[in-house]
């Protein structure tokens, strides 16, 4: 029988245990059951697995709600971090990237942990942002300084290469990315790697995993080629055509750039 105190974890870890989202209602729901268990030990932890499954179940307004109300329950800044890093997966799967960044922001104001500003730097540095706060640094530890200097130096002299060396709209390639990170976040968990090329005329993106099977990778290609026709209500084709994504499970994380 699993404990009330390791129901979180066990239900986690069940969830996670695949790249591919279950369609299994079934399971779910038994997620769900027994999530019911902590609910009178520790509310603020059943609340955190029922956002983190609805999450999981792409209902995201009903997941980011549910880790809202975790907030008015406590006022330990630590936990309260740990809730807007949630947020902020749930804003970032969605393809709100803006307001993702801004809630890793908010974690990591609050408890000044190196991983939240490690995530809001990365999805900065993913969609190329050059956000002011990026140099705020001053709770990193020197090592950690030293890193991430030399990785806003690199972020500054690439965006400023496509900006000023191409004929590309950062803009739109942002567009097509968030549609992309949306596409896989529906079907999947975990993490997606990402490659790019670039050149005067295109940037090709690779987003890769390998624990990806071919039923998969065929399902995020689709779903990416349904999306792209969506972006047409707001771009012309000839534009478009110029960010190319592809999903697949092979490994190219050797010449990841970006």
């Amino acid at each position: 029988m699993i404990s009330p105190q390791t129901i979180d974890k066990s239900i986690f870890d069940a969830m996670f245990s695949n790249v591919r989202k279950t369609s299994s209602v079934f399971k779910i729901q038994s997620w769900k059951r027994d999530a019911e268990k902590v609910r009178s030990i520790d509310i603020c932890k059943y609340k955190a697995i029922l956002g983190t499954i609805a999450a999981y179940e792409n209902k995201h307004d009903e997941a980011i709600n549910i880790f809202k109300s975790i907030l008015l329950l406590t006022k330990d800044c630590g936990y309260q971090a740990m809730i807007y890093s949630n947020i902020a997966n749930v804003l970032g799967h969605a393809g709100k990237y803006s307001e993702a960044i801004d809630s890793y922001w908010k974690a990591f104001e609050l408890s000044n942990n190196p991983s939240y500003f490690e995530s809001f730097f990365n999805l900065c540095k993913i969609y190329y942002i050059n956000d002011q706060r990026l140099t705020n640094m001053k709770s990193l530890d020197d090592n950690k300084k030293k890193f991430y200097e030399q990785e806003l130096l690199s972020l500054n002299e690439t965006r400023q290469e496509i900006i000023e060396n191409t004929n590309l709209n950062l803009d739109l390639y942002r567009d097509v990315l968030k549609v992309a990170f949306s596409v896989f976040f529906t079907h999947c968990n975990n993490q997606v790697n990402r490659f790019i090329e670039v050149n005067d005329s295109q940037i090709s993106t690779i987003l890769f995993n390998t624990d990806l099977d071919l039923e998969t990778v065929m399902l995020l290609n689709e779903g990416m080629n349904d999306k792209f026709l969506d972006l047409l209500d707001s771009y012309e084709y000839e534009e478009l055509i110029k960010y190319p994504i592809i999903f697949t499970a092979e490994n190219f994380k050797s010449n990841e750039l970006g």
